[in-house]
């Protein structure tokens, strides 16, 4: 055949034809082509500011730094930041708060307590001011360190003959170990010792990880 009649494409677009069917198609043998469709034309979507706010909001919902007022973005993020902080800490816990306990079960709740879990054992006597202070205190670091497991047991129920003098007497433990013991007020600064004296001492222990720069009841001596 010659190559004259093998078929040809004048444009991308065009069906494709021969040489014979052009000609039979200008003698009128053949019904003329039908147009191509034109290809259709891509134009960009018009989109609203509204739209564009909307999707932002929806992208950046629950972050912080993405307002309109830059003037806030720090303190947004701060504000996140502190939220976050709070949740990953009673996410992290699985105490929080103080246990009451007896010589029955020191052995279960303390020796036993579980490799690595660290332990603070509160003595202390009903009716006794310091014990009642104390108790107060250690309440609050409960809830704050919820990695670290309160107990509280009476002091003679713990130890028989046990001296009020001794009062109020924090011992801290890890896997069966006594780490540290604080024995009345003078191991905490003295009568005037507060809920920071108490996260020193069991800081000191390995128990916690503090913020505080320095030893609160050490510089009251100074």
């Amino acid at each position: 055949m010659s190559s004259s009649l093998l078929p040809t494409r004048s444009q991308s677009r065009d069906p494709v034809t021969t040489v014979w069917d052009d000609i039979q198609r200008r003698i009128g043998n053949l019904p003329p082509l039908e147009a191509p469709a034109p290809a259709p034309v891509w134009e960009p979507e018009e989109v609203s500011d509204q739209r564009l706010r909307e999707a932002l909001g929806t992208v950046s919902e629950g972050r912080p730094g993405c307002s309109d007022d830059a003037s806030g973005d720090t303190a947004a993020v701060d504000e996140w930041r502190a939220r976050r902080l709070q949740e990953l800490r009673g996410e992290v816990g699985r105490f929080g708060s103080v246990a009451q306990i007896t010589n029955a079960e020191f052995i279960d709740e303390v020796n036993k307590a579980g490799d690595g879990v660290g332990i603070v054992v509160f003595l202390f006597k009903k009716g006794h001011y310091h014990s009642q202070y104390m108790q107060v205190l250690i309440e609050k670091l409960a809830a704050r360190f919820k990695d670290v497991k309160f107990c509280q047991i009476g002091h003679e129920d713990c130890i028989p003959d046990y001296p009020d003098a001794n009062l109020p007497t924090l011992f801290m433990y890890r896997d069966d170990n006594l780490l540290r013991q604080s024995i009345g007020v003078a191991a905490f600064g003295g009568s005037a010792y507060g809920i920071d004296d108490v996260e020193w001492e069991i800081a000191e222990a390995g128990l916690i990880r503090t913020e505080l720069p320095r030893n609160p009841h050490a510089q009251r001596h100074r």
